[in-house]
């Protein structure tokens, strides 16, 4: 009788211990989904220490681990598991994942490039890798992967912005715009393919193109400076002059690089001849100004000047504009504007004499700047006799 108690006994104790471990399991599971992922990995790391051999619990505790972002801990768990048939996919996709976070792009790649060997039919893993080659400055690895990914998966509309983004970058215009409109094809309401599209037109200088796709999205989006900025160059170039003055006017809200916005602006200023604001907007480009633009900016303020008969602010500007650029035709604006303003008529000579000497190959304004050093000459000999 106490053999069969003790029989039963010990019957009962492997049945408790089992129920308890599925328990337990289901447990950690429930806790999981309800994103309690401390709690859970308590239980499998519990498990665990009962029996380490148990390669479903190392994964169940290396997702837990990875949930919780103690990427050390996640890691250990799933290298002791990746060389089992059924567990390495979980574990080479999060220790890819992993790797990624952690900027450690080759091992990125290497377990990418694992799970693509493995499922080669696969267009994720050839997608992430197009990805990865991308942030690791690879194109010549990252075009094929993401052509292969849209290969096996036609309505990848990311690896056709991706590809389009490749193609614009390597000035292959043509073929960016025949992806992205596959893209919108595919999926009509992407804003961010329908930004890229226009920013293919805008470099192409198909103004009127921008301004359609820009104008297709206006209204569900609050444009940042950058496509204020472009859609008020482009309207500018379309000759929608007040709306290209609002946009532009809008690019400047808490705009860190101002110059071009200001520069544009005063150019729209000019077309309708409010030549105070054009001015302005002139020696605000200026005054922002740090690109290879700035003796255009000098330039055109200095023309404003001189029609406006502000001779002097306009042979400084001249002056200027020539530092940045030495472009013979600002010595006959400065001849021109030096004749008009000063009565030392010397000034003026000489910068008509440099003009004559440049290498500017335009035989009307060579004559003319010859007879004005001409004139101007025998207009000093003659007051000089006089005196």
């Amino acid at each position: 009788m106490n053999k069969l108690f003790a029989f039963f006994l010990v019957i009962f104790s492997i049945s408790n211990a089992l129920s308890q471990g599925i328990k337990s399991e289901q447990e950690a599971l429930e806790l999981y989904n309800n994103q309690e992922f401390g709690a859970a990995l308590s239980i499998w790391e519990n498990n665990i220490s009962g029996d380490s051999t148990n390669l479903y619990y190392l994964e169940q505790a290396g997702l837990c681990a990875y949930r919780l972002g103690n990427y050390s801990k996640a890691k250990e768990y799933f290298l002791k598991i990746g060389n089992d048939a059924a567990f390495f996919k979980t574990a080479y996709i999060s220790l890819a994942n992993i790797y990624e976070d952690q900027e450690s792009i080759p091992k990125a790649i290497k377990y990418n490039n694992m799970l693509k060997d493995s499922f080669p039919d696969n267009p994720i893993y050839y997608r992430k890798l197009g990805a990865l080659y991308l942030k690791a400055g690879i194109i010549s690895e990252a075009f094929p992967k993401y052509a292969q990914a849209l290969s096996l998966n036609p309505n990848d509309v990311i690896s056709i912005k991706a590809l389009s983004e490749i193609f614009i970058a390597n000035s292959q215009h043509k073929e960016a715009d025949s992806l992205l409109n596959i893209g919108l094809a595919l999926d009509k309401e992407n804003i961010s393919i329908t930004l890229l599209l226009a920013k293919n037109y805008y470099v192409q200088k198909l103004y009127d193109s921008t301004v359609v796709q820009l104008n297709s999205i206006v209204r569900r989006l609050d444009f940042s400076n950058y496509y204020n900025k472009m859609m008020g160059y482009a309207l500018l170039q379309i000759d929608s002059v007040d709306q290209a003055i609002f946009y532009l006017e809008k690019s400047l809200v808490d705009e860190s690089n101002p110059e071009y916005a200001h520069y544009y602006l005063a150019n729209a200023y000019e077309v309708k001849k409010e030549f105070d604001i054009a001015s302005f907007h002139y020696n605000k480009a200026i005054s922002e100004g740090t690109s290879p633009s700035m003796h255009t900016y000098h330039r055109n303020l200095a023309r404003i000047q001189k029609d406006e008969h502000n001779l002097k602010d306009a042979i400084d500007n001249y002056k200027w504009a020539y530092k940045y650029k030495e472009d013979p035709l600002l010595l006959l604006f400065l001849g021109q504007a030096s004749d008009e303003y000063y009565k030392d008529k010397s000034i003026a000579i000489n910068y008509y004499s440099q003009y004559v000497k440049s290498d500017d190959n335009n035989a009307t304004y060579k004559k003319y700047a010859q007879d004005r050093i001409q004139y101007l000459k025998e207009y000093k000999h003659f007051n000089n006799q006089n005196k």
